[in-house]
């Protein structure tokens, strides 16, 4: 057996290498002989050739020492510095580069097992295959595995495949003429896989997105999606050019074959810091007549939206005060109807509660000046437009009382002054513009807040404690009945133009509350609240005094109103809220939210909303782990009036890290109302399968579930 340690010329550079070392390449044979070429060598029996920490096994070798280039033949075995091993029956190599051609081979090629006709590596990251195969599964049979006419590989980058087939336990499921896959998470331009899928309404569903990684500060999505009638394309230009500044461009079009319409969706949103530590942020909304979101958007709440809003906003803010304009236009998008409402633009400035000099009394100012425009007939055949100007100005004086350490009465007294530009007289559908007048205003309020009790209660064996806290209030809120013939000609667009209307009742409310304190260091407690019930209920004076016909009742007393909010511990929680008349002795609402989790992986969601004559709805949700890897998630809403599940949704999951592979499959079936369409009612099956090393194939997103995680709930 011999050796051989030959000295490489730093001058001398191989194929397509600029490598220029003098690292030794050193060979080891069972019989090593001179080559016909003076510089060459021939190897021969249990070969073994190292240069650096790359190292190469084979039958026979012949070698040129000085440029690293050779052939080797029979039993070959290729080791990288990465770790990556790769085999063949014959190879072309420059083992001072990372160039090389390998034949009938099979590697462990940065994670991946890949077997190939032709393997040829062009560099330390990028390589060709002919003939290929390429999996991250162990095992004579893979669970996946996709074999491609052609692969170029570029390791964290992307893989390319052409004429592929991805085969599940050597089935095939899928052709793919052209493929594209990312190999790590880093930004970079390339298609995204498509999303495979099947709705009742829209048939086999295919949505192709392209990345454009544009720069270091931003980035582009382009895509095309097949939906009923046609095809929706769309763009979205995000960037963020520093810390202070970013937006997004978003694009829509889609050709309606059914309705012969182009339909098309645009908003940019903009935010910035501006000088003199003034912000701003921005958002122009605009859509065609006819909405392009009630069909192509699987989001509820945009696809069942009827407005557009655009708004520009810039503010500042001091210590105690704060600046703001406000700019803001909201359209239709209705085909029937054309209403707009103009606020162009909202100057306010406000004086949070501030303490005047070494007095008990604390000021406190709202103020502000608008110019408004509607159309007051939104019929698409008739306009009737109206235009308005708006200056507000109330300020207010509070003066807080400690009577007693249980016992406090807070008093805020306030005056408001409102100019309007333009009034108005409304007789059914008769409209007569009025000329400018004032409206004048002062109130006062008064809360009284205690007396307060509490006791405590330490649990047996525990540094644990439990604090029970009962808290009556009452407030007195008075507006005297100033200019009544003037607040008849309001418009009214906010709660400013509400906000003066007389007023002159009594609210009594009794509030409870536990609180559990918890022992979480050497000196250190943690306070929780487990639990808050309050009951109220408002007496109007007002009602109870002022004069009516003979025969005409009195209704002076509210609705109680009872408000339950507890997590009496981290894995139960109930959560409730109803109205109820004393007069007619019925419920007027009743919401309650109930949910458990018993263990970590499982978790269960139910919550019912109902008004008496109005939409109720049950929702739950319900979500269960199952290890390794597996996860079920159930959420519905069952429209009680109409007896129908209005939304389902159903997603299994399975993902197991230890595993090569994994998928998801999801249906979403809605019912959005009887009279909405074909196109308002959807039944889809969506399908992901996720390849390990490699990223998805499938669905990218499911929508959003109509109910919140347990997590997510609220916490008293």
């Amino acid at each position: 057996m011999g050796e051989v340690c030959a000295q490489a010329p730093a001058s001398l550079s191989s194929r397509n290498s600029t490598l220029k070392n003098s690292d030794p390449v050193i060979i080891s044979a069972d019989r090593i002989t001179q080559g016909s070429d003076k510089n060459s060598i021939l190897a021969l029996g249990r070969v073994k050739i190292e240069y650096q920490k790359k190292k190469l096994w084979a039958d026979k070798v012949i070698i040129n020492n000085k440029t690293g280039v050779g052939k080797a033949q029979g039993h070959v075995v290729l080791l990288d510095v990465d770790g990556s091993r790769l085999k063949a029956k014959e190879t072309y190599f420059d083992i001072k580069s990372e160039y090389g051609r390998l034949y009938q081979s099979n590697a462990i090629y940065k994670n991946k097992r890949i077997t190939a006709k032709k393997i040829e590596t062009l560099s330390s990251n990028h390589m060709k295959l002919d003939s290929a195969t390429m999996t991250t599964c162990k095992g004579a049979l893979p669970a996946w595995e996709i074999e491609a006419k052609t692969i170029d590989i570029k390791t964290g980058d992307r893989a390319l495949f052409r004429d592929a087939i991805l085969k599940i336990k050597n089935f095939p499921i899928l052709y793919l003429p052209i493929g594209y896959i990312p190999m790590d998470t880093t930004r970079k331009s390339g298609f995204l896989f498509p999303t495979f899928g099947w709705s009742k309404i829209d048939g086999v569903l295919f949505d192709q997105k392209y990345f454009w990684a544009i720069n270091r500060w931003s980035d582009a999505t382009l895509n095309t999606r097949r939906v009923l009638g046609g095809w929706n394309y769309g763009t979205e230009y995000r960037y963020k050019t520093s810390n202070t500044t970013n937006g997004t461009i978003n694009g829509n079009i889609f050709k309606d074959n059914i309705t012969g319409n182009t339909l098309w969706a645009a908003k940019v949103r903009h935010v910035q810091d501006l000088p003199n530590k003034f912000n701003f942020k921005g958002v122009l909304d605009l859509e065609s007549k006819q909405s392009l979101n009630q069909i192509v958007n699987e989001n509820i709440q945009v696809r069942t939206r009827r407005n557009t809003m655009s708004y520009a906003s810039v503010d500042k803010r001091w210590n105690n005060s704060s600046l703001n304009i406000l700019a803001r236009y909201q359209g239709s998008t209705n085909n029937k109807q054309d209403g707009v409402l103009g606020e162009l633009p909202n100057i306010s400035y406000k004086i949070q509660q501030t303490k005047i000099g070494d007095t008990p009394l604390y000021f406190s100012l709202d103020s502000s000046t608008a110019w408004f425009m509607t159309d007051l007939k939104t019929q698409k055949e008739e306009d009737y437009f109206f235009k308005t100007s708006r200056v507000d100005f109330s300020p207010k004086l509070m003066l807080p009382t400690a009577i007693a350490p249980w016992l406090s009465v807070t008093s805020i007294l306030g005056a408001r002054e409102t100019f309007y530009g333009t009034g108005l007289k409304e007789n059914g559908s008769k409209f007569e513009k009025l000329s400018s007048f004032t409206r004048e205003s002062f109130n006062f309020r008064s809360i009284i807040q205690g007396p307060k009790f509490n006791r405590v209660f330490k649990l047996n064996n525990s540094t644990t404690k439990i604090k029970h806290l009962l808290e009556p209030r009452i407030t007195y809120n008075y507006i005297p009945d100033m200019d009544k013939n003037d607040r008849l000609k309001i418009k009214k667009f906010d709660r400013i133009d509400t906000i003066a209307n007389a007023a002159n009742s009594i609210t009594f409310g009794f509030n409870q509350r536990l609180l559990k304190k918890i022992k979480v260091g050497h000196h250190e407690h943690q306070t929780k609240q487990l639990l808050r019930f309050n009951v109220s209920q408002t007496y109007n004076i007002r009602e109870a005094t002022k004069q009516k016909q003979p025969g005409i009742n009195r209704h002076p007393f509210s609705d109680i109103r009872f408000d339950l909010d507890s997590r009496p511990t981290d894995s139960l929680l109930f959560n409730s809220d109803a109205l109820y008349n004393i007069e007619t002795g019925s419920v007027n609402r009743f919401n309650f939210e109930a949910g458990v989790k018993p263990i970590k992986d499982l978790w269960l969601i139910m919550e019912r909303r109902w008004t008496k004559n109005e939409s109720n709805y049950i929702l739950g949700t319900l979500d269960m782990s199952l290890k390794p890897g597996w996860r079920m998630q159930y959420s519905a809403r069952y429209d009680e009036l109409a007896s129908t599940f209005r939304e389902n949704q159903f997603s299994l999951l399975y993902d197991n890290p230890c595993k090569c592979w994994g998928f998801a499959f999801d249906v979403i079936d809605r019912k959005l109302s009887q009279t909405s369409g074909e196109r308002g009612n959807q039944t889809q099956f969506l399908w992901t399968i996720k390849l390990r090393g490699f990223g998805n194939l499938g669905s990218k997103s499911k929508g959003k579930f109509v109910h919140r995680g347990f997590e997510n709930a609220f916490t008293p």
